[in-house]
C-alpha cells in the first residue's frame, strides 16, 4: 500500500524555512546533518557511477564487474525525511532485491552479454554533476555569506553612535542580513529537493539497468518472469513519490514565499507568544576589569515569562550551555547611558540584571513589546473559509453533486484529477451557497465542473478540513502501525471518533470514491490516484510548515486506505481480501527460487513461429526470450494498464532493432486527428530529434512511459526523463496488437 507508515531508526528533520529566519543554533546543526548526507550521496552515486563505467567499458569481465555493481547498489541508503512512508521503504529495499537478482543471474551466466547501461549512466551523472553539485556550490555560497553578514553586523553594532559613515555600514549590515536570509532560503529549499529527488532519479536509474538486463540475459528469463510483478509495483510507487514530489514542490514554493515577507514584518516566529534571535549581552572579562559582549540566541515566551539564552556565534559553530532567566522586569537604555545602540536591560527574578544589544532599531522595539505584553505584529494566517454554510446544506450539495455524477456516468477518463472550467464552477459555488439554489448542480452537464466543485467544497469552502483538525494527528498516527490489519482497525477507530456529520458525510464521500475507483479500467482513476487528490482535501493541519508539507504522502495513503477498505471501515464488513492477498503475495516474495535454465529453452516469439526461422539444437536463432503475452501485461490486482504508471513490457522481434542494425530511421508520421487507445511502456529503436515544441528528442535504448492515445494517427504521449510530449509510435518498440 502506498503511503503507509514505517519508522525508520535514523532519519532527517525537515529543515523549516521558518528557522532561516532565526537562524538558531539547531537549525545549523540539522543543517550540518543534511549536509553530510548530500555528502555521503555524492560519495555513493560516485562510486556507483564508476562501476557502471567498468561495466560498460570492460565486456569480457561483465560477469565480475555485475558482482561489484550489485554489492554497491545494495550499500545504497538513503535517509528519508521525517516519518518513512511504505512507498519510500520499499524503494529503499528495492536496492537489495536489485542486488540478490543480479547475483542469482551472474550464478548461471554461461557467456557475457553487452549491457546498454549508457543511459542510466547519464542519467545518474547529471544528477551528481548537476544536482548534488548545485547544491554543493549553494553550500559554499551559503557558508561565505555568513561569514560576511556576521562580521558587519559586528562591526556595524561595535561603532560608535557619532562615527562618520555610520548610516552607511547599517545600510551594507541590513544588506549582508538580507541576502543571508535569502540565501538561507534558497539553500535549504535545494537541499530538500535534492534529498527528495534522489529517491525517484537513483532508483528509476537502477530500475532502468534491471530492464537492460532484463533484455540481455536470456538465462535470466525466468527469474524477470517472476519479478515482473515486482518491477510493476516499484514503477507504481516511484510515480506516487514522483506525483507527490511535484506536489511538495508548489506548496513549497508558496510556504517560501509567505516565509520570505516576515523579514520585512520583523517576524522571526509565527506564534505571538513567542519571539526568537540573536542578541548581544554584555559581560565581564576574565581578568575582572572591562567587558566584552557575547552574542547569543535568545528565545522569550509569554508564558511563564521565560528567556533562554545561548551562547551561540555562527562562524564559529560551537553552542554554549543554555540558560533560562525568569524575566521580572525589562527596561530600555538610554543613549547616554551606554556607547552601544540598541540596548535594554533584563531584571531576573532574583535580581540578576542582563544587558542585552538588539540587532536594530526594529528588532529592538519588537523585543520590548513582546517582553513588556505589548500586541505583538500580526503573522499572516492561513486561508479561511469564504462563505458561511450551514451543515446540512453542505450534506445535500456533495449528496446532489455525487447524484448527478452518477446519472452523467463515472467512466470519464481523468474524473477529478483533470479539472473543469474555473469560472463555471465559481457560478455554481455561487448558486449554490450565495444564492442558496442547492439543486443548481442537477441543471449542469459537466461532470468535470461537478467535480472540481465537489473538491472546492471540502478543500475552501469548509471553515476546517472534513477530518478535522483535532483528529489530524489521530489519523496520522493510525497509519503507523505496520500490520495491516490493525492498521484498519485504529483508522476505523479515529473515523468513529468524528462529529456524526463529519462522518455522514465522509461516509457518502468515500462510497463514491470507491464506486469511481471500481471502474478504474475505463476512468484510468485507481485508488492511489484519487487519494493524492482528496489526501490534502481532506485532511491538513492548523499551521503549514515543511514539515506538514512532508506529511501529504501520509495523508493521500490514508485516504487510499479509507477507499480500499471502505465496507470494513464504514459498513463494519471484512477487509478487501484481493487486496489484502495482493499486498500478502507481494510481500512474501523472495529472490532466492533459483529456476533450472539448462532444462528450460527459451520462449519462441511469434514473429520467429510465422517466419519459419531455422533453429539450432532447439533453440530459434531469432529468439525473444522475454515476448510476453496479453496476460503478462495485464496489471496487478486487475486493475487497466493505463493506470499502472511505468508498465514496462518489451516485445517484438528478437534481437530487438538497433541503431546499428538499421540504415534510416522511419520517417515521422503525418499529424491528423485520428485516435488510437494502448497503455504501454517502450524501449526506443530509433533516434529522434523533436521538430516542434511539443514533441519529445530521445536516443536508442531510452524508456519512454505512461503511453498513451494521441489525438494525431500515427503519435503517441509518453514521458522520457521526466518530460511528456508527442513520440513517433514507429520509433518504439510497441506490440503488434497495438500498432
Amino acid at each position: 500500500m502506498s503511503g503507509e507508515y514505517l519508522q525508520p531508526l535514523h532519519t532527517l528533520q525537515p529543515l523549516e524555512f521558518e528557522d532561516c529566519l532565526t537562524d538558531s543554533p539547531l537549525f545549523r546543526e540539522n543543517l550540518k546533518s543534511h549536509e553530510k548526507e548530500i555528502d555521503s550521496t555524492a560519495h555513493s552515486l560516485k562510486h556507483l557511477s564508476a562501476e557502471l563505467k567498468r561495466l560498460v567499458g570492460l565486456e569480457e569481465e561483465l560477469s565480475k564487474f555485475h558482482r561489484h555493481f550489485a554489492n554497491t547498489v545494495a550499500e545504497l541508503n538513503f535517509k528519508p525525511i521525517g516519518v518513512s512512508t511504505e512507498d519510500e521503504t520499499e524503494i529503499g529495499e528495492a536496492f537489495q532485491k536489485f542486488s540478490t537478482t543480479i547475483d542469482a543471474i551472474e550464478e548461471q551466466r554461461e557467456r557475457c552479454l553487452s549491457s546498454r547501461s549508457n543511459s542510466a549512466m547519464k542519467r545518474l551523472e547529471i544528477f551528481r554533476k548537476q544536482d548534488i553539485a548545485s547544491c554543493k556550490d549553494a553550500r559554499k555560497k551559503f557558508h561565505s555569506q555568513t561569514d560576511k553578514s556576521c562580521s558587519m553586523l559586528e562591526k556595524s553594532l561595535a561603532s560608535k553612535r557619532n562615527q562618520k559613515g555610520i548610516d552607511d555600514l547599517d545600510s551594507q549590515c541590513y544588506d549582508e542580513r538580507k541576502r543571508l536570509f535569502e540565501g538561507s532560503l534558497e539553500y535549504v529549499w535545494l537541499l530538500h529537493e535534492v534529498q527528495e529527488k534522489k529517491k525517484f532519479e537513483v532508483c528509476e536509474a537502477i530500475l532502468q539497468i534491471m530492464l537492460s538486463l532484463k533484455t540481455f540475459y536470456h538465462m535470466g528469463f525466468e527469474m524477470f518472469k517472476e519479478l515482473q510483478p515486482y518491477h510493476n509495483d516499484l514503477a507504481k510507487r516511484l510515480q506516487n513519490l514522483r506525483d507527490t514530489f511535484d506536489d511538495e514542490k508548489i506548496r513549497s514554493e508558496k510556504l517560501k514565499e509567505r516565509v520570505s515577507k516576515k523579514l520585512t514584518l520583523g517576524s522571526t516566529s509565527s506564534s505571538p507568544d513567542t519571539r526568537q534571535g540573536y542578541l548581544f549581552s554584555k559581560e565581564k572579562t576574565a581578568v575582572g576589569f572591562g567587558h566584552s559582549w557575547s552574542k547569543m540566541f535568545c528565545e522569550y515566551k509569554r508564558k511563564p515569562k521565560t528567556l533562554t539564552v545561548t551562547p551561540y556565534n555562527q562562524t564559529a559553530g560551537k553552542m554554549g550551555t543554555p540558560e533560562d532567566i525568569n524575566v521580572a522586569s525589562v527596561v530600555k537604555k538610554r543613549s547616554e547611558e551606554l556607547p552601544r545602540r540598541f540596548c535594554f536591560e533584563v531584571k531576573s527574578a532574583d535580581d540578576k540584571v542582563w544587558t542585552l544589544q538588539a540587532l536594530s532599531e526594529t528588532d529592538l522595539k519588537n523585543w520590548m513589546e513582546i517582553m513588556e505584553g505589548k500586541e505583538p505584529s500580526y503573522s499572516e494566517p492561513m486561508q479561511t473559509a469564504k462563505l458561511q454554510v450551514p451543515p446540512d446544506t453542505g450534506i445535500e450539495f456533495v449528496k446532489l453533486c455525487i447524484k448527478r455524477m452518477g446519472e452523467l456516468g463515472l467512466r470519464e477518463q481523468g474524473i477529478y484529477r483533470v479539472s473543469g472550467a474555473q469560472t463555471k464552477v465559481n457560478k455554481l459555488i455561487a448558486i449554490t451557497f450565495e444564492e442558496k439554489k442547492t439543486a443548481a448542480v442537477m441543471e449542469i452537464d459537466d461532470i468535470k465542473v461537478i467535480a472540481s466543485a465537489l473538491k472546492m467544497y471540502f478543500r475552501e469552502i469548509l471553515p476546517e478540513p472534513l477530518l478535522t483538525f483535532k483528529l489530524h494527528e489521530s489519523f496520522l498516527e493510525a497509519m503507523k502501525t505496520e500490520d495491516r490489519h490493525q492498521r484498519i482497525k485504529n483508522l476505523t477507530n479515529v473515523v468513529s471518533a468524528l462529529p456524526k456529520t463529519n462522518y455522514d458525510c465522509l461516509k457518502i464521500l468515500i462510497k463514491h470514491l470507491n464506486d469511481v475507483a471500481a471502474l478504474k479500467e475505463d476512468n484510468l482513476m485507481q485508488e492511489s490516484n484519487l487519494g493524492v487528490v482528496f489526501g490534502p482535501t481532506l485532511m491538513r493541519p492548523r499551521e503549514e510548515t515543511v514539515a506538514s508539507i512532508f506529511m501529504i504522502k501520509h495523508q493521500n495513503s490514508l485516504v487510499e486506505n479509507l477507499i480500499i477498505e471502505y465496507d470494513a471501515i464504514f459498513q463494519g464488513g471484512e477487509m478487501n481480501k484481493i487486496y489484502s492477498s495482493m499486498v500478502q503475495t507481494r510481500n512474501s516474495a523472495r529472490l532466492t527460487k533459483r529456476p533450472n535454465f539448462k532444462q528450460k529453452a527459451a520462449p519462441t516469439p511469434p514473429s520467429a513461429k510465422t517466419t519459419g526461422s531455422t533453429t539450432t539444437g532447439g533453440t530459434s536463432n531469432n529468439v525473444n526470450p522475454f515476448d510476453s503475452s496479453d496476460e503478462d501485461l495485464s496489471p496487478v490486482g486487475g486493475g487497466p494498464a493505463a493506470s499502472q504508471p511505468h508498465h514496462y513490457v518489451n516485445r517484438g522481434p528478437w534481437p530487438p532493432p538497433s541503431a546499428s542494425s538499421s540504415t534510416n530511421p522511419p520517417v515521422k508520421p503525418i499529424k491528423t486527428m485520428a485516435r488510437q487507445k494502448y497503455n504501454l511502456t517502450a524501449t526506443v529503436i530509433y533516434e529522434c530529434i523533436a521538430d516542434e515544441p511539443d514533441e519529445l528528442s530521445f536516443k536508442v535504448g531510452d524508456i519512454i512511459t505512461n503511453i498513451r492515445e494521441a489525438e494525431e494517427e500515427g503519435w503517441v504521449t509518453g514521458t522520457c526523463r521526466g518530460k511528456t510530449g508527442l513520440v513517433p509510435r514507429n520509433h518504439l518498440n510497441l506490440p503488434k496488437s497495438n500498432v
